[in-house]
């Protein structure tokens, strides 16, 4: 009970600290749901009333709808980066196509529940097919169209989550982030908003649907008895579709303000969204700001090597701090076999400029490999001290790597060639929850990197790479060569660092964010500011 107590205090504490940034985000997600929404029923509506029109468009537009919702939304992001770059704008599409096939098949079978007979009385009567598709159907049909609108609504608050993934910002870089450095406070405060905001969505458009809902089909115990009440909740339902009406342009505009692009001298920066990067982000951010009148858009938490390359490439980044052999590896897809860490940062700089104009400035000190690291019990029980020792019995063991070293030439695909490994398991995740795995007993052994900070926490043995199989990650900054054209001055701030950082020092970093439980932006500044940088 008093682990409970102060579970619940330390969440308060952590909403105390973060609100701001807590806030902010709950906004941002707020705005990129409702857009994609809007986007979404004025393309899924339409599309509805089409396919009732015209019955042999019917089976094409459902199964392109039910297409869309079968595609894995991960995979849809990164198909759509390359042609519509990183932030809100895939993010907003992602959504929306996700969210199309409820509406679209609620309009229309709503659209072709309504009898014949009334179809027949209004043709009768002389009303054209728009009369009755304005006078008739559509008002009939609306309680079925809003309950998939209702449906499309709050399933599109949870996707939203996943925008983060690729920087548009909304609350997933909260459970992304506490995901990644195994703090469930973080977790709770992206989680807990995203299920309220879902709430709010459907008693926002629930207020909707009964607004728009014609007083006829309310329910009989509803209807009014006397002429002046029926005049009084008509007057009322007009009220309320204008006052609706007013708020979703007043968003729109709103939305649209913010995203005017600020005249002021402004670069932006990301990362992905490992403690690490987030604090190699911050870094940088800070040192361009401290040392040039330049304004940073700080769009940290990306998600993998190709998501990050990508955002350089296609201008929509200007700056970041990347991994030579992340590059030389992922990006470049460049033989591993008997490479020199000189080797390796030459052909990626050179490589880097050559074909796609980014600029890679000197290293800033450390190396941050890869390492197998094993439970302590692990160790123990099969005398483990090298990979090689741990190669001996991996059949035995179940091996968790992250889910980007499980698909890479120097991760596990090149390691079980070097060592002659196979194991009784393989178990691919990310982040944290790697950590909490081989903590709960769920794996043997797993990828850690040689500046984690979390392997002392849970009695963690590092494996000696005793046939050095990984390659030499030392952190560089990467400048987009147009961005160095415009701004020449952030040449000289990315470069202070450069030779100062080593793993004690980025081990200690991160155990402050991970195991103390303070923000990254927090300790980047603080140590910058300590060491006489800024």
């Amino acid at each position: 009970m008093t682990d409970f107590i102060n579970h619940i205090l330390s969440f308060f504490t952590y909403l105390g600290d973060n609100y701001e940034k807590i806030l902010k985000l709950f906004l941002e997600h707020i705005q990129l749901t409702a857009v994609a929404v809007l986007v979404a029923i004025s393309v899924g509506v339409p599309l509805g009333i089409l396919i009732n029109r015209y019955k042999k468009l019917s089976k094409p537009v459902m199964g392109a709808a039910n297409v869309m919702q079968a595609i894995p939304s991960m995979a849809l992001l990164g198909f759509m980066i390359p042609f519509f770059g990183i932030g809100v704008k895939p993010a907003i599409i992602m959504v929306m196509l996700y969210a199309l096939l409820p509406i679209v098949k609620n309009t229309s079978t709503g659209l072709n529940n309504i009898s014949k007979e009334t179809l027949e009385v209004a043709k009768g009567i002389g009303m054209t097919k728009l009369q009755i598709l304005y006078k008739i159907q559509f008002p009939l049909a609306l309680p079925v169209i809003m309950a998939g609108v209702r449906i499309s609504a709050v399933t599109s608050v949870g996707l939203m989550t996943l925008a983060s993934y690729i920087g548009a910002g909304d609350l997933g870089y909260l459970i992304y982030s506490g995901v990644q450095m195994v703090n469930s406070n973080m977790i709770l405060a992206g989680a807990i908003p995203s299920c309220f905001l879902a709430l709010g969505m459907d008693f926002v458009f629930s207020k909707v649907e009964k607004a728009v809902t014609p007083i006829s089909l309310r329910g009989s115990g509803n209807l009014p008895t006397k002429k002046e009440e029926l005049m009084k909740l008509k007057k009322g339902r007009k009220r309320s579709l204008a006052i609706i009406s007013i708020l979703l342009v007043i968003g729109l505009v709103v939305m649209g303000v913010g995203s005017i692009p600020k005249k002021e001298k402004t670069v932006s920066v990301t990362s992905k969204v490992y403690t690490e990067h987030l604090l190699l982000g911050h870094m940088v951010s800070d040192l361009i700001e401290a040392h040039t009148d330049i304004t940073v858009d700080r769009r940290l938490g990306l998600g993998g090597t190709d998501i990050c390359f990508n955002a350089l490439k296609s201008g929509d980044i200007d700056v970041m701090v990347e991994y030579t052999s992340s590059m030389y590896v992922s990006v470049l897809d460049q033989p591993i076999e008997n490479v020199t860490a000189e080797h390796i940062f030459n052909t990626t700089q050179q490589m880097y400029r050559d074909d796609y104009n980014l600029t890679i400035f000197d290293h800033w000190g450390f190396n941050n490999t890869y390492a197998i690291v094993v439970r302590a019990d692990t160790a123990e029980k099969y005398q483990l001290k090298t990979i090689s020792d741990f190669a001996k019995v991996s059949d035995d063991l179940v091996f968790s790597p992250t889910i980007e070293f499980s698909n890479r030439e120097d991760g596990i695909i090149g390691l079980q060639k070097a060592y002659g490994m196979n194991f009784k398991e393989i178990i691919p995740m990310d982040g944290g929850l790697r950590y909490t795995a081989i903590d709960n007993n769920e794996c043997d052994a797993m990828v850690a990197y040689t500046t984690d900070s979390l392997g002392s926490k849970y009695d963690l043995v590092t494996l000696e790479d005793d046939k050095e199989f990984f390659l030499a990650y030392h952190a560089v900054p990467i400048v987009r060569q147009e961005t160095l054209d415009e701004y020449p001055e952030i040449a000289d701030a990315v470069t202070i660092l450069s030779g100062k950082l080593t793993e004690e020092i980025m081990a200690e970093l991160n155990y402050q964010v991970e195991v103390d439980g303070k923000r990254p932006e927090d300790v980047a500044k603080t140590f910058l500011s300590e060491q006489g940088y800024i």
